[in-house]
């Protein structure tokens, strides 16, 4: 992958990364999250969840050559990932007394 393409998924990362910070500390989300989401804290992980992956998955991609180590550092990126879509789907489901 070339910069041209890593430095826009750098910046997407730093978007989601804010919007996670944000749901953290204040429990602050989007227009369009508000109506889906129940637990803000836990989207907040998500989204930081989400950026940490988006960000592994670019440096895999710039910065490791060809080879079994690109495949790792690719693996790790997607598993963080589905950690991150795992906790949008606790964040969204209502707890049990409701």
């Amino acid at each position: 992958m070339t910069l041209y393409l890593g430095i826009p998924l750098g910046l997407m990362a730093l978007l989601v990364a804010v919007s996670g910070v944000a749901a953290l500390r204040s429990g602050w989300l989007l227009p369009v999250q508000r109506k889906y989401v129940v637990r803000p804290h836990l989207f907040g992980w998500a989204q930081l969840a989400i950026a940490l992956a988006l960000v592994i998955q670019v440096a895999g991609a710039v910065l490791v050559e060809a080879g079994g180590l690109r495949s790792a550092v690719t693996m790790a990126g997607t598993a963080v990932l589905l950690a991150g879509v795992l906790l949008i789907v606790q964040a969204q489901r209502p707890a049990r007394g409701r």
